[in-house]
């Protein structure tokens, strides 16, 4: 009981006023909310700033023309979303956009499908540069505004065909796939479609996690929303 009591005194005693003291004290924690975010990629930084027509070429290529979606800064050099990280490896920009190029041919996945399976993924990401480029794309393909707005909520949209309403799924499997592909969504999306549309849509979400990446590496722009 003694011994009790004077622990509580020396408690009482040395404790007490450096508890007063770091409750009298205000700490000011700094506040990143209102820092306004400076370009993280400029394309004047970049090892090759030549690698800005090489993007250009490529898009043009794609698109069939100039892209219908703004892919640079009104001073026609600053790079926007995933195109400005990667404009800082410009190497793996050459070959990232070979790849692209196939994908984007009718022989590698039909074009409606593409789009369906990015419009999946994108309903599962935080993606809205991702989201502005494919909405001005998505009427090329044939996809209705309303449809491409049930898409992006998460529901597959009204008016599509077996295989594209399995494309669509896909997008969404595919993005969020941590291990081995169950067997009941393989064979029903192989029931569906052929194994090389099938393959074109797997590597369409494969280059497109990568495209999200790079646009997510970029850090948050407000345009998009």
């Amino acid at each position: 009981m003694s011994i009790h009591f004077h622990i509580h005194d020396l408690i009482s005693t040395y404790c007490s006023p450096v508890v007063s003291r770091l409750a009298s004290l205000s700490y000011s924690v700094p506040s990143y909310s209102n820092i306004s975010m400076e370009p993280r990629f400029p394309i004047g930084q970049s090892p090759d700033p030549a690698v800005k027509q090489g993007i250009e070429e490529a898009l043009v290529t794609m698109h069939g023309g100039p892209p219908p979606f703004k892919w640079v800064e009104e001073d026609g050099k600053s790079l926007i979303g995933c195109y400005a990280p990667l404009s800082h490896t410009p190497q793996v920009a050459k070959e990232f956009f070979v790849m692209g190029r196939i994908v984007y041919t009718p022989d590698a996945v039909k074009p409606r499908n593409r789009e369906l399976a990015i419009l999946g993924l994108s309903s599962v990401l935080d993606v809205p540069y991702v989201v502005y480029c494919h909405r001005a794309v998505a009427p090329h393909v044939g996809l209705t505004a309303e449809q491409y707005e049930e898409g992006l909520a998460g529901k597959t949209p009204q008016g599509l065909s077996e295989e594209e309403s399995t494309a669509y799924q896909l997008g969404r499997t595919l993005t969020t796939l941590t291990g081995p592909l169950g067997e009941s969504a393989w064979r029903d999306a192989t029931s569906k479609m052929t194994k090389a549309e099938f393959m074109g849509i797997v590597h369409t979400i494969a280059g497109y996690r990568w495209v999200a990446l790079l646009e997510q590496v970029n850090g948050k722009d407000e345009r998009w929303k």
